[in-house]
C-alpha cells in the first residue's frame, strides 16, 4: 500500500513541481546504503544521503509482500537519514520507501529497491581446518599380534646355555688330559721297574 502511495506521490510531485524546479533546487537523494538494485547478504540499517539538510524523515523497509522491517523512527545526522532494521532480513526482494521535507519546504518521496541473498556456505577446506581434524585412532602395531617368545629361546638364555655347554666341554677335556698323564706316568714307572729286575 505504501509503495503504491509513494509511487503516486513521486509521479504527482514530478508533474506539479516542474515549473518550480527551474526557480529553486529541491533536496534530492545522492546515495543510499544499500544502493539501488544492490544484492547484499545482510542489512543492519538503511542510510539515505541527500544533497541538502532534510527534515521530518519517514522511512519504511518492505518486502515483496509489503511486510515492514524497519525498527523505531528514522534519525537525521547532517544530510543523512538513518533508519534501523528490525532483526535479520530473510533472502528476497525489498524496497526502501522514504518521505522527507526538503530544505525549501517541499516534501520529497522516493523508493530504493534492493535484494537480500543468502550468504555463501563455507567450503569444506574452510569448514575443517587442519587443527580441527580429529586425531586418527591408534592402530595395532604389527608386533602386537606376535606370539610370545619362549624364555628358553631368548638371547640371554641361549647364551647361558652355550656357556654351560662350553664349561662342561672344558671339564671333559681337562679330565681326559689328566687320565692320559696318569697312564703315561704309570707306564714310565712300570718300564723302569722291569729294567731293574732284568739286571
Amino acid at each position: 500500500m505504501f509503495l503504491r502511495r509513494t509511487a503516486v506521490l513521486v509521479a504527482a510531485g514530478a508533474v506539479g513541481l516542474v515549473p518550480v524546479a527551474a526557480a529553486q533546487a529541491h533536496d534530492v537523494l545522492k546515495s543510499s546504503s544499500p544502493a539501488k538494485d544492490a544484492r547484499v547478504t545482510a542489512v543492519e540499517q538503511v542510510v539515505l544521503e541527500f544533497n541538502g539538510a532534510v527534515t521530518f524523515p519517514k522511512v519504511v523497509v518492505l518486502n515483496a509482500g509489503e511486510k515492514q522491517f524497519q525498527q523505531g523512527e528514522a534519525e537525521i545526522s547532517g544530510k543523512k537519514v538513518i533508519q534501523k532494521v528490525a532483526g535479520v532480513l530473510p533472502p528476497g526482494k525489498y524496497t526502501i520507501g522514504y518521505r522527507v521535507v526538503s530544505s525549501d519546504g517541499h516534501p520529497r518521496t522516493g523508493q530504493v529497491p534492493f535484494t537480500v541473498i543468502a550468504a555463501p556456505s563455507p567450503s569444506p577446506s574452510e569448514a575443517t581446518s587442519p587443527s580441527e581434524t580429529p586425531p586418527a585412532s591408534p592402530s595395532a602395531s604389527p608386533t602386537s599380534s606376535a606370539q610370545p617368545v619362549r624364555p628358553d629361546l631368548t638371547p640371554q638364555a641361549v647364551g647361558q646355555d652355550a656357556a654351560a655347554r662350553g664349561s662342561g666341554g672344558g671339564t671333559v677335556v681337562v679330565l681326559g688330559i689328566g687320565v692320559v698323564a696318569v697312564a703315561a706316568g704309570a707306564g714310565f714307572f712300570l718300564a723302569r721297574r722291569l729294567r731293574r729286575s732284568g739286571r
